[in-house]
């Protein structure tokens, strides 16, 4: 392919403009339409980034012969009918995470893409970061021998999203498929993908139901009620015997923040809220602090996306991948209703 590809972009709220912004720095790149359910709001992303359509309904955007791949950054609600349209319409698909509301139907974006020799990817950013991508390399060389746990915190004061986000019918969660989604994919993903096992997850909804803690994030509508949780702690068990752990919030009684660490037989390393490696000489501890550059983890993705295309090769967070984490997801809801640990069955 010597051409640019050409883009078109379902969903001109926050993310959707997130995406349009990175797109700019990405190579062999254009955005070629835009939608959005309100057409305001379209026409305005278009208008900003001088891309010649602005559209209402997805189905005639991925309809489009001047678009060539799909980027879908609307509600988690809308995930699977817009892609199952892009894919039905020969498009490349980047979803935004999480991938799907639950496993079911992420299977279902997978096995379609499979069947039209499609790429699905998904919109886990954190794994393109600069420390990410440092640190997965570092794993993948051994340096820090087997990697048999990892933590992750990223606890909001007031940061509960505006809108959809606090409906559960449309994001079918709160922190953890908003938040957790990024901690346990990224922790997954340096331990080398280890098949899970088993979750145990709690949630509390206390700040949210009455309304506190809320943030700036999102479009400013207000759900009829505030219907997932504003925080969550959860634990995953793997078949090999390593674990992960987070704790998310929205809103809690806290100071902001993120941190994520794992731990291996030969060194332990931390990606927020810098990047650090521990490790030791004898008696001798030697902390490491690399000086990464900046990068923005959008342009990363939405970059290696548009490569995945021209060199048609599968993506690092491949949907494949994304339905191992919703799986993992699942349980941990699962497990919260019902109180008990979940067993979990992958395929």
């Amino acid at each position: 392919m010597s051409k640019r590809v050409r883009v078109g972009i379902v969903g001109s709220g926050t993310i959707g403009r997130v995406h349009a912004e990175a797109i700019q720095q990405c190579e062999g790149v254009q955005i070629a339409a835009v939608s959005d359910v309100e057409l305001g709001r379209a026409k305005t992303l278009a208008a900003d980034f001088e891309v010649p359509h602005a559209l209402t309904d997805y189905r005639k955007l991925v309809g489009e012969e001047s678009v060539d791949a799909v980027l879908v950054c609307s509600p988690n609600n809308t995930h699977l009918p817009v892609v199952l349209a892009a894919i039905d319409a020969g498009k490349d698909v980047l979803c935004e995470k999480p991938l799907a509301m639950n496993a079911r139907e992420a299977r279902r974006m997978v096995e379609a893409a499979q069947k039209a020799d499609r790429i699905l990817m998904a919109g886990q950013s954190s794994r393109y970061t600069a420390p990410a991508i440092f640190m997965k390399k570092l794993a993948e060389s051994g340096r820090f021998g087997d990697i048999y746990y990892g933590k992750g915190l990223w606890l909001r004061r007031t940061g509960i999203p505006r809108g959809w986000f606090q409906d559960a019918k449309q994001s079918a969660g709160g922190p953890l498929i908003d938040l957790g989604v990024h901690a346990i994919d990224l922790l997954w993903w340096l331990m080398d993908n280890p098949k899970p096992a088993a979750a145990y997850g709690v949630t509390f909804d206390h700040l949210g139901s009455t309304g506190q803690g809320m943030g700036g994030w999102g479009v400013n509508y207000s759900p009829s009620k505030f219907s997932v949780e504003d925080m969550v702690g959860a634990i995953v068990r793997f078949e090999d015997g390593r674990a992960l752990g987070i704790d998310i919030s929205w809103a809690a009684h806290t100071g902001d923040l993120y941190w994520l660490r794992f731990f291996g037989t030969k060194g332990g390393g931390q990606i927020q809220p810098e990047p650090m490696i521990y490790q030791t000489d004898g008696e001798t501890k030697l902390d490491t602090v690399p000086q990464l550059n900046q990068q923005n983890p959008y342009v990363n993705e939405d970059q290696h996306f548009v490569d995945c295309i021209r060199k048609r090769q599968e993506p690092i967070s491949s949907g494949s991948q994304a339905v191992v984490i919703a799986q993992i997801l699942d349980a941990i809801s699962k497990s919260a209703r019902t109180g008990r640990m979940v067993s979990i069955r992958t395929t």
